[in-house]
């Protein structure tokens, strides 16, 4: 293989692995803000309800456990769906280590084929 392919695979290697690495930047702010957007909705829906059930809107005080109440609310979402995409990660960073073992044990098994091919190295020196 000449050395000009290889820095051409390499180089194709390089951006599949940015265009991969910012296709999963994409979809992690995606998720992140899909649960603070569920958050901002239920919370602003538990205010609506705590309101219909008082009858009344919510005095300063009210309003700071409330938002206190919200704020640790996202913050238990967020650990969450931090811990679902570690998780996702770890499980696309193992099969990536199975795929790289088993074409590395298919690269092995083919070269050991042709070193069993080659002829015998020639004895006696010259």
């Amino acid at each position: 293989m000449p050395w000009n392919d290889l820095d051409m695979e390499r180089e194709e290697w390089r951006k599949d692995f940015d265009r991969r690495l910012e296709e999963g930047r994409r979809e992690i702010r995606a998720r992140i803000e899909r649960v603070e957007r569920g958050c901002r909705e239920a919370d602003e829906v538990r205010r609506q309800e705590w309101e219909k059930l008082e009858g009344r809107v919510m005095s300063a005080h009210e309003k700071q456990e409330h938002r206190s109440d919200g704020f640790l609310r996202l913050l238990a979402a967020m650990t969450d769906e931090y811990v679902a995409i570690a998780r996702s990660i770890d499980e696309d960073i193992r099969a990536g280590f199975a795929e790289s073992r088993a074409e590395g044990a298919a690269h092995r098994e083919a070269m050991l084929r042709i070193l069993d091919r080659l002829p015998p190295p020639e004895s006696g020196g010259g």
